[in-house]
């Protein structure tokens, strides 16, 4: 039995059960930030909480980015790629996450009246948003990327 993820499951598991398990943390994480701002945590309990929350946003897309390479090289559909590609396809994945996910906020602001990003000081905390979510994902492929890459 091959390791996936370095778990003793089949190596092929099916398509959607891999994608789910990919896309997991994400979905939690986006859960976990709605009821943050329903509650107002931010505002009035937590308002650093945004900095951890981009982090390991970061890092739960590279982690998705991680497991679906990893799971095309598990079914021969996507050939051994250097570490270092690897790290790259990664943190961009998280980047052009993170800046869809600017985008959101702006959009709520503007069509839902949120005041996501002109509460957090407009342009200065997405660009901070942006480099903790580069942060997360640089890490995560830092820290774990590469025991995904063995087999």
């Amino acid at each position: 039995m091959k390791k996936f993820l370095h778990l003793n499951i089949k190596p092929r598991l099916d398509r959607n059960t891999a994608i789910a398990l990919a896309l997991l943390p994400g979905v939690m994480l986006m859960v976990v930030q709605r009821i943050f701002i329903v509650t107002h945590a931010y505002d009035w309990y937590l308002p650093q909480l945004d900095i951890p929350m981009h982090i390991i946003g970061g890092a739960s897309v590279a982690w998705a980015a991680w497991a679906l390479m990893s799971y095309a090289r598990s079914v021969k559909k996507l050939p051994k790629l250097p570490f270092w590609f690897s790290v790259l396809v990664a943190v961009s994945a998280a980047a052009l996450v993170g800046v869809l996910w600017e985008h959101y906020e702006f959009l709520n602001d503007v069509f839902l009246h949120t005041d996501q990003q002109l509460a957090q000081y407009g342009t200065a905390d997405t660009m901070k948003d942006l480099a903790d979510d580069l942060i997360g994902a640089l890490l995560l492929s830092v820290l774990v990327g590469r025991r995904m890459l063995k087999k």
